[in-house]
C-alpha cells in the first residue's frame, strides 16, 4: 500500500486525514497549526516537522490558496526538495491554472509527477469526506494518473480524470462563476417581487408547475440558503478574482464577472464574508432593496447524499 503525505489540516485537510487513516493508509501530515497536527496523530497519523518532512510516495496538498501552496511546495522546507523521480504530488487545494501549471514544470524537472485536483462536496467536508461521498475531479496524463486512481477512489468515491494538470482548476472556478451570478440574479429577482407584493413561494410552485426545472433549481437552492450548506463568500471572491486575473493576462472582457466581483465586495464591506454566497447576497439585497426577504426562504434540513458505488471517469480521452 503506497505512502500518504498530507500537507495542510484545515476545513478539508482534517476530515480528509481522517478518511485516509480510516482507509488504512499509513499517512504523515504537516500544518503550521500544531494542534491540528497533534490532533491527527491521535487518530494514527504521523507528524512531519515541515513540508519536505512530509513528502511521501504521493503527498497531497490541501491549502486555502496558490500563495499557501508555493510556500509549502518551493519555500524553505518545501516538499519539492524531498520530492525525488517516481513520487507524486497531487495537489487538491484552492489553487489557479497558473499555479497548476508551474508545479507541473517543476516537478517534472525533478522526474516527479504532479497531479492537479479539486474536491467537489455536496455537503460539509468535515461530514461527507470522512464518509467518503464527495469526488475529486484530477487532470494528467492518463499513464501517470493511473498509478494514483486506486488510492483516489480509495478515499472518495467518484474520481473524475481529465486530460491536463490544470484543467480541474479552472473548471472548479467555472462553477464558481456560474453558481455566484445565478444567486446574484436569483436575490435580486424575489427582491423586485417582494417589492411588488407577489410571494417568491409562489414564483417557485409556478416554475415547478410549468416544468422549468433549472430555474426553479436556482430558485430552490436561494431560498434554502438558511442551512448553511455551500462555502462562505471570501471563498467565492478568491475565485472570482483568479477567473478576472486570468482574464487580464489572456486580455479578453468578462464584464458580467467583473460587476458579480464589485456585488461581492459590497457584500463583504457589510461584513458578511463568513455567510455563504446565497445567505449573503439575501442579506445583501435586503439592505440595498430595504425588502425583507422572509418570505424567499425555505426551511431545509441539510443535506448529504447518499452512498454511490466507485467509479473512475476519464473525460477528453
Amino acid at each position: 500500500m503506497q505512502t500518504i503525505g498530507l500537507i495542510g489540516l484545515g476545513n478539508a485537510g482534517r476530515p480528509m486525514a481522517e478518511r485516509i487513516l480510516t482507509k488504512g493508509y499509513q499517512l504523515t501530515v504537516f500544518d503550521i497549526d500544531r494542534a491540528a497536527v497533534d490532533a491527527a496523530v491521535r487518530r494514527g497519523a504521523r507528524a512531519a516537522n515541515s513540508a519536505a518532512d512530509a513528502a511521501r510516495e504521493i503527498t497531497v496538498t490541501l491549502l486555502p490558496s496558490s500563495g499557501e501552496v508555493r510556500r509549502a511546495v518551493f519555500g524553505a522546507d518545501g516538499a519539492l526538495a524531498n520530492l525525488r523521480p517516481g513520487m507524486m504530488l497531487v495537489d487538491l487545494s484552492g489553487t489557479d491554472p497558473d499555479c497548476a501549471r508551474e508545479l507541473a514544470e517543476r516537478l517534472q524537472e525533478k522526474q516527479a509527477t504532479f497531479i492537479g485536483g479539486t474536491i467537489h462536496a455536496n455537503g460539509a467536508p468535515a461530514v461527507v469526506i470522512p464518509q467518503g461521498r464527495f469526488s475529486i475531479v484530477v487532470g494528467g496524463k492518463k499513464t501517470k494518473l493511473e498509478s494514483a486512481v486506486g488510492f483516489l477512489n480509495d478515499v472518495a468515491d467518484t474520481v473524475i480524470c481529465l486530460p491536463e494538470p490544470w484543467m480541474p482548476k479552472a473548471f472548479k472556478i467555472a462553477i464558481i462563476l456560474y453558481a455566484t451570478t445565478n444567486t446574484i440574479i436569483t436575490a435580486e429577482i424575489c427582491s423586485w417581487l417582494t417589492a411588488q407584493g407577489a410571494d417568491p413561494k409562489m414564483f417557485l410552485q409556478l416554475l415547478r408547475t410549468t416544468g422549468s426545472e433549472a430555474s426553479s433549481s436556482r430558485l430552490e437552492d436561494f431560498m434554502k440558503r438558511d442551512n448553511n450548506n455551500g462555502g462562505a463568500l471570501s471563498n467565492s471572491y478568491k475565485d472570482f478574482r483568479q477567473a478576472l486575473d486570468m482574464a487580464a493576462k489572456l486580455e479578453i472582457p468578462m464584464p458580467l464577472a467583473s460587476m458579480a466581483n464589485q456585488i461581492q465586495e459590497m457584500a463583504r464591506a457589510m461584513g458578511l464574508k463568513r455567510f455563504n454566497s446565497p445567505a449573503a447576497m439575501g442579506k445583501l439585497y435586503e439592505l440595498i432593496t430595504a425588502t425583507d426577504l422572509a418570505e424567499a426562504t425555505l426551511n431545509a434540513e441539510k443535506h448529504t447524499p447518499e452512498s454511490r458505488e466507485r467509479r473512475v471517469i476519464y473525460l477528453g480521452e
